[in-house]
């Protein structure tokens, strides 16, 4: 399981969906100078409360992670790997549409000043990266095998 790289690629995808739980996404500066942090959870204000939730963004996070790490443990059925790995890039597509909507009203709602994008952003980015790496290794792995089961 740990030897083959499509599974390091999966544990690399799952710990950095899982990190937009944690880390702060951006940070919003009204007119007014009052500051905002937007987490996966919501946007924050400068004491720490929510102003607005965002829990879809939440729950698909932990779905994409959940998919991710269940993924790695289905190393027997590459097939349903593979499934899995489309899944899987198919709702990272959909994190990163939710949260571009759920900021973009955000924006709008508020009337914000400045905005400032944080490292956390491009997270589901690299997540679609190394998924899409480790269904091609996958793939390889379901090719070798036929091959072989040809030759027999």
């Amino acid at each position: 399981m740990i030897q083959r790289i499509q599974t390091l690629f999966l544990l690399g995808a799952a710990v950095f969906i899982s990190l937009m739980l944690f880390l702060p996404i951006a940070g919003f500066t009204l007119a007014d100078g009052r500051i905002f942090t937007a987490q996966s959870s919501g946007l924050l204000d400068e004491q720490g409360e929510h102003v607005i939730r965002t829990t879809p963004v939440i729950i698909l996070i932990i779905v994409c992670a959940v998919l991710l790490v269940l993924n790695i443990f289905l190393y027997k059925n590459r097939k349903l790997q593979i499934r899995f790995c489309v899944y899987a890039i198919i709702l990272e597509f959909g994190l990163i549409g939710l949260m571009y909507y759920f900021w973009v009203v955000i924006i709008r709602q508020l009337e914000m000043g400045d905005v400032w994008i944080k490292l956390p952003a491009v997270f589901p980015v690299v997540a679609i990266i190394l998924t899409y790496l480790a269904f091609r290794g996958i793939r390889r792995d379901e090719i070798l095998i036929r091959s072989i089961e040809k030759i027999r």
